[in-house]
């Protein structure tokens, strides 16, 4: 039985900072991890890639549950009513309640994704001149600056296939759920309450739907940023685990980037016979050696558009639960 849907992915950001750490001065700062050399990697946060992943739900039609949170002071509790809204049911929820807590952890899993390239120090220089509210050139105005970086970024993401759309009795009141839901006792005392598989299917659909047409994050007033994937590798897994995590990388070379194939081709020989369907994506005007990865990939899997192979998993998602 597939335990897992796992993505690996490379973004390319032209000049941006998606997400800014904290403020120095007058400076928006990116975010950026150490390496032992000492030099720095920017980083986009996985919390920021689940905030654009919401987003994109959202705009794809499906309502959020934030919108029907209760709040009072710091404590935010959520409706807890995943089997009615997506963002809770792929990316979980805390209700605080002291008499009726409930917890359920995101089957949606989301690396932070990280720069290939060491940053450089590039920044953006801008300012508001008081000049537009009246007063003379002279008084000047508030300048400011926000670091920005070109480069190409790795991420993955892990969905627990057997948790999607599955609610045990820890994480809702069963008694509360919608009695068109199925019930079934997973063992040790717990109950679940389990969406149609149709509905299951249709929720990871649009979970690799706005994973295609991702974007977001901060000032993209004036740095607008696609985020959607260059390559992508997808697998279905009988097992749970981040294959693709640590098997991305790139060189940079006359103006394109050159796809690294044997990290891949060795997470793939670890992982053979647990990868039970294989779906690669290229964008091959961003890649030097596109024609390369294709003949090397397509010993593996279908090698296809970014775009085209998102469809492919679209139409493998759909044999998913087929004996629900």
């Amino acid at each position: 039985m597939s335990k897992a849907i796992v993505i690996g992915y490379l973004t390319k950001v032209s000049a941006a900072n998606i997400n800014a750490s904290h403020n120095e001065g007058n400076v928006m700062v990116t975010k950026k991890v150490t390496l032992p050399d000492g030099s720095t990697l920017p980083y986009i946060s996985g919390q920021a890639l689940r905030r654009m992943l919401r987003d994109r739900l959202e705009e794809l039609g499906y309502p959020l549950s934030e919108p029907f949170c209760q709040v009072s002071g710091q404590q935010v509790t959520p409706p807890v009513r995943p089997w009615e809204f997506v963002d809770e049911d792929l990316f979980g929820y805390l209700d605080p309640s002291p008499t009726n807590s409930h917890r359920r952890t995101s089957p949606v899993r989301v690396s932070a994704a990280v720069g290939l390239f060491p940053f450089q120090g590039d920044r953006d220089l801008g300012t508001r001149s008081f000049e537009k509210f009246g007063q003379k050139m002279e008084s000047g105005g508030n300048m400011f600056e926000t670091e920005l970086y070109a480069n190409l970024f790795k991420g993955s993401v892990l969905v627990e296939l057997d948790r999607v759309g599955v609610f045990r009795n820890l994480e809702v009141d069963v008694k509360k759920a919608p009695t068109q839901l199925e019930e079934r006792n997973s063992g040790n005392g717990r109950i679940e309450k389990v969406l149609p598989a149709e509905e299951r299917r249709k929720r990871l659909q649009a979970l690799l739907e706005a994973f295609n047409i991702l974007w977001g994050g901060g000032r993209t007033a004036r740095m607008l940023a696609d985020l959607s994937p260059k390559f992508l590798a997808y697998a279905r897994l009988s097992v749970k685990h981040p294959v693709f995590l640590e098997a991305l990388s790139a060189e940079y070379e006359n103006g394109k980037y050159l796809l690294h194939t044997a990290p891949i081709v060795a997470a793939l020989k670890k992982f053979e016979g647990r990868c039970e369907k294989l779906i690669f994506g290229l964008e091959e005007d961003i890649f030097g050696n596109a024609e390369e990865v294709k003949q090397i990939l397509q010993n593996y899997g279908e090698v296809l558009s970014t775009h085209e192979a998102i469809n492919q998993a679209k139409k493998d998602v759909e044999t998913l639960w087929s004996q629900s």
